[in-house]
């Protein structure tokens, strides 16, 4: 395996390379699971009687898959150099892991994501491995095992390991770099690297961006085409590059990455101008905006939510919350350690 891993600086030598490659970026098309969203709102003080308030309202009243965003760009750009790619869950275990599924061919992408999808909702009973192994013989698709020490179906974190060494002891092979997340902490892509070391595989940026910032980790490729950079990485070769906004508060990141999402975008094709017409809501097979339910932006409550979160995102006071947090972290790695208390 040859990764190599650098910060970027403006003077450094870049020559040999000729593209720098973006993955893992979600789009519009990007349906989000937001199953988990309850149980952080339920800590949020005044907010949380609402939110439940509301929450227990609609049940009472109320009792498609998608990989549009590369068809799309392959029609914009040449097919060489925006694949077809989405992130694929699959359930493990107790628990699920996140596999970039990158580069798809794309005159059989829409039957490869319903074939995909079927195995994650549980309706196809075809076994994991072959799945796997009719994937790897694709030429110029490249298997990225996402985040792979997040624990995201919340299963704690000895169990999450004892899963993630079974998957990799069962198909290791199937897969062709591990991921370094843009969005995920230092020390867990340092765990992430030293996984990727354990298992004989490469590492491969991931920026998982979900606003309109661009990816903090990217690769370097000599490849003319992502077939070709998708060779490379399968041969054992990958440059990752962690750009200067990786150095920023992950938690400002991810509250700047949020308020993306609550923007107002007069400038949408599609319609989405107002944060209501881009999340969701799930039922019967119907999907509907909330804005279909909530036409003037949701109660009260929930404007007035929205607007204070602006206002902690906005950018006069998200810089003072990154600079307060910078703060506490050097204030707990200089902290001295009390000696462990002997019994007499």
């Amino acid at each position: 395996m040859r990764s190599s891993i650098r910060d970027y600086q403006d003077h450094d030598n870049w020559k040999g390379y000729h593209a720098a490659v973006s993955l893992h970026a979600h789009t519009h098309h990007s349906r989000e699971i937001m199953a988990d969203l309850p149980r952080y709102i339920a800590r949020i003080p005044l907010v949380a009687v609402a939110f439940e308030r509301e929450v227990g309202r609609y049940v009472e009243r109320e009792g498609r898959p998608d990989i549009l965003a590369g068809l799309e760009l392959q029609e914009l750009y040449a097919n060489r150099r925006a694949p077809v790619s989405f992130e694929w869950t699959v359930p493990y275990g107790g628990g699920f892991f996140h596999i970039g599924v990158n580069n798809l061919p794309a005159d059989s992408a829409r039957d490869w994501y319903g074939r995909l999808n079927a195995f994650t909702t549980g309706l196809s009973r075809e076994r994991l491995s072959g799945i796997f192994s009719d994937l790897q013989a694709l030429r110029g698709t490249l298997l990225v095992f996402c985040h792979p020490l997040w624990d995201l179906a919340g299963v704690g974190h000895g169990e999450h390991a004892r899963q993630l060494g079974r998957f990799l002891a069962a198909h290791r092979s199937h897969l062709h770099a591990i991921e370094l997340n843009g969005y995920r902490s230092r020390r867990e892509n340092a765990g992430a690297q030293a996984l990727a070391m354990s298992a004989g595989l490469p590492l491969i940026s991931g920026g998982d961006r979900h606003g309109c910032a661009p990816n903090a980790i990217l690769n370097l490729t000599r490849a003319g085409s992502f077939a070709e950079c998708a060779a490379e990485v399968r041969d054992g070769t990958s440059a990752v590059v962690f750009m200067p906004e990786y150095r920023q508060n992950l938690t400002t990141r991810k509250l700047a990455a949020a308020s993306d999402v609550l923007r107002r975008n007069g400038a949408d094709r599609t319609g989405r101008i107002h944060w209501t017409d881009r999340v969701t809501w799930e039922r019967d097979g119907a999907i509907r905006p909330l804005s279909f339910h909530w036409p003037h932006g949701g109660p009260f409550w929930v404007r007035s939510s929205v607007r204070a979160f602006r206002l902690i995102a906005s950018p006069v006071v998200l810089p003072m919350i990154g600079a307060a947090l910078n703060t506490v972290a050097d204030v707990r790695r200089v902290r001295p350690q009390a000696d462990p208390v002997r019994p007499s």
